[in-house]
């Protein structure tokens, strides 16, 4: 990475990192005022990836973006779209599947349209969480992301799927299963579960993480562009940051039950 470009990078999440932990601590409009704009912006670069669609599917996206974050801040409708996200993921998988065969370019219809939920009901999930369990799902995302970077970068090795991305590797894909798993260990200290069900619960978040990671590389890819946007310098665009954090919010939200830290 260049200079110019790591400090871009150390400068945004020195201001992104304090704006962020103060949202969530604060909660309320603040928080969802966030989460709103990083829905829309967030949709605005999946339909820049996947070929921008029509007017109608355009505004319905959005409308139903919109309608998912403000619903679920106030009557909790997010709850109720669980299993439609279920076969939209497994659509997901199926396009990663076929691309990282060197089938598939392009998203399915049926998958672009479902997907106009894809971002925003994740998001507004998360702002129906307690703060506690945000923080939880935020550290084992971005413990995940980061001992896949540096252990990666450290041990090298074979690469996981390089048709899809080319960097990652098996030894990355492990330490950050580790960092995952070490997250839900720090938390399980302190938590009403205990350490087993949490340090569980950050390896399947883990997993899922870098699951989301590899799907939006392979839209990337097939897109032909390196980042999804431009909004956050040295980082790239809003799905560049929470392509992982996606499906780990859904994951902890169906486990938070049995796993997670809710009392």
């Amino acid at each position: 990475m260049h200079a110019a470009s790591q400090k871009k990078r150390l400068l945004t999440a020195a201001i992104g990192l304090p704006v962020l932990v103060a949202a969530v601590a604060v909660g309320g409009w603040p928080w969802w005022i966030l989460l709103g704009a990083a829905s829309v912006v967030g949709m605005e670069e999946f339909f820049g990836m996947v070929g921008r669609p029509g007017p109608v599917l355009r505004f319905a996206g959005f409308g139903l973006g919109i309608a998912s974050v403000v619903g679920t801040a106030f009557y909790g409708f997010g709850w109720l779209v669980g299993p439609p996200l279920l076969a939209l993921w497994l659509e997901q998988f199926d396009f990663l599947r076929r691309f990282g065969s060197g089938g598939a370019k392009t998203l399915p219809g049926g998958v672009l349209s479902a997907s106009v939920l894809y971002v925003p009901t994740g998001l507004a999930v998360l702002g129906r969480l307690a703060p506690l369990e945000t923080f939880f799902i935020l550290a084992v995302v971005m413990a995940t992301d980061t001992g896949a970077y540096y252990g990666g970068s450290f041990f090298g090795g074979p690469k996981v799927w390089p048709r899809v991305s080319p960097a990652k590797t098996v030894s990355g894909s492990l330490c950050g299963l580790g960092a995952g798993v070490l997250v839900g260990v720090g938390f399980g200290l302190f938590g009403p579960r205990g350490m087993v069900p949490l340090a569980s619960l950050g390896a399947v978040m883990a997993v899922v993480s870098q699951f989301g990671d590899f799907f939006e590389s392979a839209l990337k890819r097939a897109a032909g562009v390196k980042d999804s946007g431009r909004v956050l310098p040295g980082h790239g665009g809003v799905l560049d940051r929470i392509d992982g954090l996606l499906p780990a919010i859904l994951v902890y939200a169906a486990c938070r039950i049995w796993w997670g830290l809710a009392g």
